[in-house]
């Protein structure tokens, strides 16, 4: 901040899987009660938050298996590799320089888009500037980060994830259903109206329906749903938000951001994984993890502090190299020391 190297007002996000030091092998297996009284003996930090599957007869992976190495190292499956056991890397990097300014190790079954609002909030209290823009891939444009930017005042430069999904062949698209906002109703391609039906809370959407005897006997239904029953549509309960948002993601200037988003934070990953070991983890359990992580995010900083920073002649080199660089070392140690306080007292000890 004091170089000038951070402009604090637009922030880029990523996440990188970190390979865990255990095999996938020595797991055990068993009901999701012991599986949970288990990784509470072990003082595991993260547990598999809430994804869009989350309904009463799913059931993921990671609550029925838990690796005896390392209990906080989470079963992924990912880039035909096959399952294995990792860690997810967060990252957030200020649009000047590509500075990082915010940074969280989870276990590898937590999901990118569930941490970028930490990784937000984090940014603001490291920086201590107002963050105006947020830019990320598609993974991150899910309706739940939508709507938390917008209440934020943050323009959304996401990739939008609904946009990515493929759409059923010979199917209506969504688009094709119009919403009438003074009967809250929407009209089918048929001209048959669909009513609001049920509200789904789990994704926050309320549900619309068409009349099953109308539906039944309509031209148009092979083209317009594969079910037995009626068609329906849903709607966002905040999809007026979600316009507005979605619209902001699809401009010319969010391109060009996630343009620069590309080759800015996959260049960050990449120095890491080159440079410094970061695709594979030292040690076992998070918190050592988050030690690794705080180690390779402060360097690569330091790395850019002194690229940037036009340094005095050798006879002052020493007192310049102590005023830019020991701050930084200092600022990244008391938030590690604030993140970690037990991985701190394992460290002294040590």
């Amino acid at each position: 901040m004091t170089a000038g190297l951070i402009g604090g007002g637009k922030l880029h996000a990523d996440a990188s899987l970190i390979g865990a030091n255990a095999s996938k092998d020595p797991v055990v297996k068993s009901s999701a009660e012991f599986i949970a009284a288990y990784a509470a003996a072990c003082q595991a930090q993260e547990k598999k938050l809430n994804d869009p599957a989350d309904r009463s007869c799913f059931q993921a992976v990671n609550d029925m298996a838990i690796s005896t190495t390392d209990p906080d190292a989470g079963l992924v499956r990912k880039g035909g590799q096959g399952s294995h056991r990792a860690c997810h890397h967060h990252r957030a990097a200020d649009d000047a320089q590509g500075v990082i300014t915010a940074v969280e190790t989870t276990s590898g079954s937590i999901a990118q888009n569930k941490k970028l609002m930490a990784l937000m909030q984090q940014h603001r209290d490291n920086t201590d500037c107002e963050l105006k823009k947020v830019v990320a891939d598609h993974k991150y444009g899910t309706a739940e980060n939508f709507v938390a930017c917008h209440q934020q005042g943050v323009v959304t430069h996401l990739g939008d994830a609904k946009a990515k999904r493929g759409k059923a062949e010979g199917i209506f698209s969504e688009e094709r259903f119009n919403y009438q906002p003074a009967s809250d109703t929407y009209l089918c391609p048929a001209g048959q109206m669909l009513r609001r039906r049920r509200y789904i809370r789990r994704q926050r959407v309320w549900e619309y329906g068409a009349d099953k005897a109308a539906c039944a006997g309509c031209a148009l239904r092979a083209q317009c749903t594969r079910s037995k029953q009626a068609g329906v549509v849903s709607r966002h309960e905040a999809a007026g938000v979600l316009e507005v948002c979605r619209a902001q993601a699809h401009s010319a200037a969010a391109k060009r951001d996630r343009q620069r988003r590309q080759y800015l934070m996959e260049g960050s990953f990449a120095d890491a994984a080159n440079n410094h070991g970061f695709k594979r983890a030292r040690w076992r359990r998070l918190w050592r993890q988050q030690i690794q992580d705080y180690l390779i995010a402060a360097i690569q900083n330091i790395r850019i502090l002194l690229a940037r920073t036009v340094l005095k002649p050798a006879a002052s080199a020493a007192l310049a190299f102590e005023k830019a660089i020991w701050p930084n070392l200092s600022c990244w140690w008391a938030m590690l020391a604030r993140s970690s306080p037990a991985g701190m007292t394992h460290l002294a000890e040590s």
